[in-house]
């Protein structure tokens, strides 16, 4: 057994908080990962994690362990990638996380001639509408919008794009449009909200007129495009991205409202650990998405 497959073991006990739920995640039997737990004590001769029937908890020798060998996992890991890279032709396996709109609209199809150029390259793109654990989870790159990259992890710009309100023409006839942003407080909004509350922060104005309206709402979700179908049915005012919406407006069917608002283009990030800088098949990626996205995307 590799020693280092065993340090990967235990940190992911420790980080998804049980055999099982570690098992789950690697794709492993709670049998294989057990065994390894216990040779990797048995050959240290100390316990590393304090085991009941309710609960397991790092000993003092775990907790000393554990820190000392991330670094070294990580270590293995941009040294494996970088060997690899070495190759002339681009292979290896990427993880890559995504939001749903995005993801469909524009990953997905990207993914589709990125493999087709390059077959020896494996990928598994994940697209949901939530803020994944990058490291946690083993993804390579998360595809994220918004203006900040946590310290521990390196991002490129990806494309920026324009953000609109939108509204149905029979909701604009039967309620009237909003003047200022203030005024959405008596119109229904329909908001997106991953933490599952009933209100958004709406972004409005550029420079030192910018500003966030919070703004509340009787019909709230966790998905991300069901607001612009509940817009397009006539049910309220949704801010979204002009190329989600482009369709819509294009054919009639949604119309903007506050335009003399609009708040400063949203950015896209690819986002990944610094220790995979170096990795030519995650530079390879996220330089031809960047191509591929630049290319299409309305300034």
């Amino acid at each position: 057994m590799r020693t280092d497959q065993e340090m990967a073991t235990l940190a992911a006990i420790v980080r998804h908080g049980s055999l099982s739920a570690a098992s789950r995640h690697l794709g492993l039997s709670v049998s294989v990962l057990a065994d390894r737990l216990n040779n990797l004590e048995s050959r240290l001769g100390v316990r590393l994690i304090a085991r009941t029937t309710r609960r397991q908890s790092l000993t003092e020798a775990g907790r000393l362990y554990l820190a000392e060998m991330e670094p070294i996992l990580t270590a293995i890991d941009a040294l494996e990638t970088r060997v690899r890279d070495l190759s002339s032709t681009p292979q290896g396996t990427l993880r890559i996380s995504a939001p749903l709109p995005i993801g469909r609209r524009w990953i997905a199809p990207f993914v589709g001639e990125f493999i087709a150029r390059y077959p020896d390259i494996r990928l598994q793109l994940v697209l949901e509408d939530r803020y994944v654990d990058i490291v946690g989870e083993g993804f390579d790159i998360a595809i994220r919008g918004g203006p900040a990259v946590e310290s521990e992890f390196s991002g490129r710009l990806l494309v920026s794009t324009r953000r609109v309100i939108v509204a149905s023409p029979g909701y604009v006839q039967a309620e009237g449009a909003p003047e200022r942003p203030e005024d959405l407080a008596a119109h229904a909004c329909l908001v997106f909200n991953g933490g599952g509350h009933f209100h958004a922060d709406w972004r409005f104005g550029r420079g030192d007129d910018s500003r966030i309206v919070r703004v509340s709402s009787r019909l709230a979700t966790t998905s991300s495009e069901l607001p612009l179908t509940w817009a397009a049915a006539g049910l309220g005012l949704t801010q979204k991205s002009l190329w989600e919406v482009q369709d819509y407006l294009d054919d009639g069917r949604l119309v903007t409202v506050l335009d003399a608002f609009e708040p400063e283009p949203v950015s896209f990030f690819a986002i990944h650990p610094v220790s995979r800088t170096q990795s030519r098949l995650l530079s390879l990626f996220v330089g031809e998405l960047t191509t591929f996205l630049r290319s299409r995307f309305a300034p």
